[in-house]
């Protein structure tokens, strides 16, 4: 083997590792979740089970509870979601809270949460959180067990109201969705968390917010036969908010993927 030959080899390496790092930095940074907990206990059973399935298949779990939700756990069931006795989480800044998490899950979304988020309404560390978590494009998915008007436990349990207070009840959760929240069932919210590592997976994007990107930076991005294309943060940074498209052999740096993010790239992998 000749220098030119070794040089490329050695070149072709580094890439790969490279490669290999970036691909385990963005899977670790996805399953990892930030879990808050607010004031309503339906659902909490099936939303724990899924924690603890979440868990065992390796996902890094930073547990957040609002007040209200402290005052409805026990002591034996805080220990059985791994929580201390003691929850503390409204020292921190929200952003040193959602700092390297992939996702927000709520496993038992609140009437009072999920009314405060759908006014815009920022009073609270559960309401304070998740409007932080929608600004930074991070995807949240909640149970919405608790906060179901049309949930049958909740008649069992008295819920007995007007059509009105039933009806805004249901624009809340669609204000919500329509903020890009996932709402899903408590016992759904495994699968739905695993269904993030989709390839294709991401904060939902409404389709009047996809425009046309520039051809260049997938160009630039080209490589010679024998090598691996490499998107730099220059190449990124030609891009206008939309949709890009690059093959999964290309190399995405971390500096391009987060100023992709900064310019509301929505990155898709083909």
């Amino acid at each position: 083997m000749d220098a030119k030959a070794l040089a490329q080899a050695i070149f072709q390496a580094i890439l790969e590792s490279l490669a290999d790092q970036v691909v385990a930095r963005l899977r670790a940074r996805r399953q990892t979740a930030l879990v808050l907990f607010t004031g309503t206990d339906l659902g909490l059973a099936q939303a724990a089970a899924a924690i603890q399935t979440l868990r065992r298949e390796g996902w890094t779990l930073r547990l957040v509870f609002s007040e209200a939700a402290v005052s409805l756990m026990l002591p034996e069931r805080l220990r059985g979601l791994g929580a201390q006795a003691d929850p503390a989480g409204a020292g921190p800044e929200l952003d040193a809270l959602l700092a390297g998490c992939g996702c927000v899950l709520v496993p038992e979304l609140s009437v009072n949460a999920a009314a405060k988020v759908a006014w815009g309404i920022r009073d609270c560390l559960a309401s304070r959180l998740l409007a932080r978590a929608l600004e930074q494009g991070l995807p949240v998915i909640a149970a919405s067990n608790g906060c179901c008007p049309d949930n049958p436990k909740r008649a069992a349990g008295g819920f007995r109201v007007t059509d009105a207070y039933r009806s805004r009840l249901r624009t809340n959760l669609e204000a919500l969705g329509s903020y890009g929240i996932r709402l899903v069932s408590a016992e759904a919210l495994a699968d739905t968390a695993r269904g993030l590592l989709a390839p294709e997976a991401g904060p939902a994007r409404p389709a009047a917010a996809v425009a046309a990107v520039p051809a260049r930076p997938a160009g630039a991005c080209r490589a010679r036969a024998g090598q691996r294309a490499v998107f730099s943060r220059s190449d990124a940074a030609q891009c206008r908010a939309g949709e890009l498209r690059l093959g999964r052999d290309v190399l995405v740096t971390p500096l391009a993927a987060d100023e992709l993010e900064r310019r509301n790239v929505h990155l898709i992998l083909t």
